[in-house]
C-alpha cells in the first residue's frame, strides 16, 4: 500500500490513545459526553478504514449504524451503556492487568504497558531487551516441552534484536495457551498478545519462585594442595 510507512505512526499513537481509555473506563464512569467522543473516533476509524477496498467498506458498514444506535440508548438511557461489574475477580480485566504489570515490575521488567483491548485479549509492550528477558522468564518457569516456532516465526530469528526477541517471546507465550503472540512495532518495540487465561498464566508463573536445584552430589573443589581429599600426595 503506498504511504504505508507514514501512517504506522499514527496508527500506533491511535491504539495507544484507545488502550489508555480501555484501561481507565470502568463501571459507572462512562459519562454522555465521554460515550460520544469514543463513539465519534470509532466511527471516524471506521470510515478511514472502509476507503481501503470496497469489501472494506462492505465489512465496516455496520459501524455507523451500530454507532447510531448506541447513541440513541445513551441518550434515552444512559445507565443501560454501562456494562454490569463482573462477579469473579479472577476474570475482571482491572484484576489482571494490574497483576500483569506488578509481576512484570517485580522482574525489574520496567518501562512496560500493559492494556486491555476487550473481554478478549490484552497486549504486552516492552522494549527489545525486555521482551527477550520475559521470554527467558517465561520458558524457565514452564515445565513443558520447547515450543517448536510458527512457521511465520522462522524467517525472524537472527533478523535484528527486536524480531529476534518477538520470535523468543510467541515461542515463549505459546506453552501459556492458544492465541498468543508477539510481532514488532514501527518504534521498535515488542508487543505481545495473550487471552485472559494465558495472561493469568504467565501472571502466576512470573510470581512464582522456581524450585532450588539439587545440590551437586560430587565435592567442591577448593585447590589442589596436599590437603585436598582424593589427592593421593605420595605420587
Amino acid at each position: 500500500m503506498k504511504h504505508a510507512t507514514s501512517l504506522d505512526p499514527l496508527a500506533e499513537n491511535a491504539v495507544i490513545a484507545a488502550c489508555a481509555l480501555a484501561d481507565a473506563a470502568g463501571p459507572e464512569r462512562w459519562s454522555a459526553g465521554a460515550v460520544e467522543d469514543a463513539a465519534t473516533a470509532l466511527e471516524v476509524l471506521a470510515g478511514a478504514l472502509s476507503e481501503l477496498s470496497p469489501e472494506a467498506a462492505e465489512l465496516l458498514e455496520v459501524i455507523p449504524a451500530a454507532v447510531a444506535a448506541l447513541r440513541e440508548r445513551v441518550e434515552h438511557a444512559p445507565t443501560a451503556a454501562v456494562p454490569a461489574r463482573r462477579a469473579d475477580a479472577a476474570t475482571d480485566p482491572a484484576v489482571l492487568s494490574t497483576g500483569l504489570r506488578r509481576a512484570l515490575t517485580a522482574h525489574s521488567l520496567t518501562g512496560h504497558r500493559v492494556h486491555q483491548l476487550g473481554p478478549a485479549l490484552l497486549t504486552i509492550t516492552l522494549d527489545a531487551a525486555h521482551a527477550q528477558a520475559l521470554a527467558v522468564l517465561l520458558a524457565a518457569r514452564r515445565e513443558l516441552p520447547r515450543q517448536a516456532p510458527a512457521a511465520e516465526d522462522e524467517p525472524r530469528w537472527g533478523a535484528g534484536p527486536a524480531e529476534t526477541a518477538a520470535a523468543s517471546l510467541a515461542v515463549a507465550l505459546a506453552a501459556y495457551g492458544p492465541g498468543t503472540y508477539a510481532r514488532v512495532l514501527a518504534s521498535g518495540q515488542v508487543t505481545a498478545g495473550l487471552s485472559p487465561m494465558a495472561a493469568r498464566q504467565v501472571t502466576e508463573a512470573l510470581n512464582t519462585r522456581p524450585a532450588p536445584s539439587a545440590p551437586s552430589s560430587r565435592p567442591r573443589r577448593r585447590g589442589l594442595g596436599h590437603g585436598w581429599k582424593g589427592i593421593d600426595a605420595s605420587r
